[in-house]
């Protein structure tokens, strides 16, 4: 599990595309169902380019790929093809050059560096000769790690659906659904006062932050959001009389809006 920071990629001005630049905004829409499509690169033979600018020197050592389809491709930085990045997260290659990719997403854990510009060349697609398409792109820097994870009875994420529910007049009900989003909770028990003092960072902060349970290269749930901390910050309870029994505490998350 960990906390990474806000997507990099915000805007469409920081979008370089080969074509289908009506659809680049889809990239950074954590709504995946509407993707980023190429136009035109609907063969193995050619390629379509994703370049990311930022304005300013950034540092960044994750990136996630969210509905993909890229078989053969290559994720580098300040445009020079050479410059993969070195990946830590265990997977099929040790940087981010793919040759036979054949996961929808995955969340790639790089060593940090400091850049000025990601970019994604799409070879080849999982099914071939395809539209070459992407429905979510994030590109960050790790802001905590975190040292252990809850047991399973003390992690309880849940999907809210918002929904309008109309009652007909012939005692039939229809449904329409807005959009999902995801709320958290979390428990701690026995952790140290240093993840205590990591964890009140993030709380005092009151920015929103990445929230990855599970992030992994290969059959990853693409489970990852964009989370405001709710509740107070409880984490100075003392778990026991013993004062090395450590701290517990919980912490609600829910996603912020689109």
């Amino acid at each position: 599990m960990e906390f990474s920071s806000y997507n990099f990629l915000q805007t469409t001005t920081q979008i370089e595309v080969g074509s289908n630049t009506d659809t680049a905004s889809n990239l950074f829409n954590p709504d995946v169902i509407q993707q980023y499509v190429s136009d035109g690169y609907n063969s193995d033979t050619s390629t379509a380019t994703i370049k990311v600018s930022f304005s300013e020197t950034l540092a960044v050592s994750r990136i996630g790929l969210r509905e993909f389809n890229g078989k053969k491709f290559n994720l580098y930085y300040n445009e020079l093809t050479a410059n993969a990045f070195d990946l830590t997260s265990t997977g099929a290659t040790t940087t981010s050059q793919f040759t036979g990719n054949t996961e929808s997403s995955m969340y790639l854990k790089a060593t940090q560096v400091n850049c000025t510009s990601v970019s994604l060349d799409i070879y080849s697609t999982i099914q071939a000769n395809s539209e070459k398409a992407l429905g979510f792109l994030y590109i960050s820097d790790v802001v905590l790690d975190f040292p252990r994870i809850p047991s399973a009875a003390n992690y309880k994420p849940k999907k809210v659906t918002k929904k309008i529910v109309h009652s007909l007049s012939d005692g039939g009900t229809r449904i329409q659904k807005i959009r999902d989003k995801w709320n958290v909770q979390i428990k701690f028990k026995h952790i140290e006062k240093s993840f205590v003092d990591d964890l009140e960072d993030i709380y005092d902060s009151r920015d929103p932050v990445y929230f990855v349970p599970f992030p992994t290269t290969t059959a990853w749930d693409s489970i990852m959001f964009e989370a405001s901390w709710l509740n107070d910050f409880e984490f100075y309870t003392w778990t026991d009389n013993a004062a090395n029994a450590g701290f517990s505490g919980s912490m609600k998350l829910a996603e912020t809006p689109d």
